[in-house]
């Protein structure tokens, strides 16, 4: 089974911190989970012009999911287009459910792979699922927080 870690930011350089923790070689075998837009998840999933380049927050490890042997994956949590989901999904309707089901799909294939022991995103004692950088509804964080449990679990 696929040990889940909870890992909650406090500052750079130490547990919490994903882009110290994935150089650490006691997490040579974890899958990080981190927080994505909309538009740069679909352009990684669909194999589009996807630069890799890392983002802020947590998507500062963006880029370890280009690497040949992924070790970081996207889920993605709000978009920058105009409309409903602009700066953070705002509820679980069907564009959401789908690019959260798209990225567990994701997942699912690389804990397949039998490269990973544990699986790691960021959590929040309030919120359960962490992220600050968009204002995601809380009904899409325990989603989230719930289909990444679900996935862990098959494995």
């Amino acid at each position: 089974m696929i040990n889940v870690i909870k890992s909650k930011f406090s500052k750079s350089g130490q547990e919490g911190d994903f882009s110290w923790m994935i150089t650490q070689p006691h997490y040579a075998r974890t899958l990080f989970i981190f927080n994505d837009n909309e538009g740069e998840f679909y352009a990684h999933f669909k194999g589009g012009q996807h630069r890799c380049s890392d983002g802020g927050g947590n998507a500062g490890i963006r880029s370890y999911q280009c690497k040949p042997e992924p070790r970081a994956v996207g889920i993605p949590t709000g978009t920058y287009d105009e409309g409903p989901h602009c700066k953070g999904y705002s509820s679980l309707d069907e564009q959401v459910t789908r690019a959260i089901a798209d990225s567990i799909s994701q997942i699912d294939a690389l804990l397949a792979t039998g490269r990973y022991t544990d699986l790691a995103f960021s959590w929040d004692d309030k919120t359960k699922f962490g992220g600050r950088i968009f204002n995601t509804a809380q009904v899409v964080r325990d989603h989230i927080v719930d289909q990444i449990f679900e996935v862990a679990g098959r494995w």
